[in-house]
C-alpha cells in the first residue's frame, strides 16, 4: 500500500511539472509622449497595430516627419520597426519625411518603451 501511495505521488509530482511558455507582451496599442521646453514643444505617437503594422509621427515645429511600415518583436525586450520604401521621390522634400527607415524601440513595460532616449506611455 505504502509502495503504491508513494508511486502515485511520484506520478503526479511528475505530471504537474510543466514547462512554462513565456507569453509575448501585449505590446500593440498607441503610444505617446509630449516633450515641452522654452523654446520647442515636441510631440512622439507611435501606433502599434494588432496586424504588425505600425504607424511611427514625431510632430516638431520644424515639420511632422512620420513612416508606416512592420513592425517585430525580437526576445520581448527589442522591436524593429521598418519602414516602407518611399514611392514617390516628391515626398523626400516634404515636412513630412522621415529619412531613417528603421528604427528601434526598447520595450520597458507593456505600458512604457523607449524611443530615442524617450519615454514613450500607453495611452488609454
Amino acid at each position: 500500500m505504502k509502495t503504491l501511495t508513494y508511486t502515485c505521488i511520484l506520478v503526479l509530482t511528475l505530471f504537474s511539472c510543466k514547462v512554462q511558455m513565456v507569453e509575448k507582451v501585449p505590446i500593440s496599442g498607441t503610444f505617446y509622449k509630449l516633450e515641452k521646453g522654452n523654446d520647442f514643444k515636441i510631440a512622439y505617437t507611435l501606433e502599434l497595430r494588432t496586424d504588425n503594422s505600425f504607424k511611427l509621427l514625431v510632430n516638431a515645429s520644424g515639420g511632422k516627419p512620420q513612416c508606416e511600415g512592420k513592425w517585430e518583436l525580437k526576445d520581448n525586450e527589442i522591436i524593429i520597426l521598418e519602414c516602407y520604401k518611399d514611392g514617390d521621390p516628391y515626398e523626400t522634400i516634404t515636412n513630412t519625411y522621415m529619412s531613417q527607415k528603421t528604427h528601434e524601440v526598447k520595450v520597458l513595460s507593456k505600458n512604457r518603451l523607449k524611443y530615442n532616449g524617450v519615454i514613450l506611455r500607453r495611452k488609454r
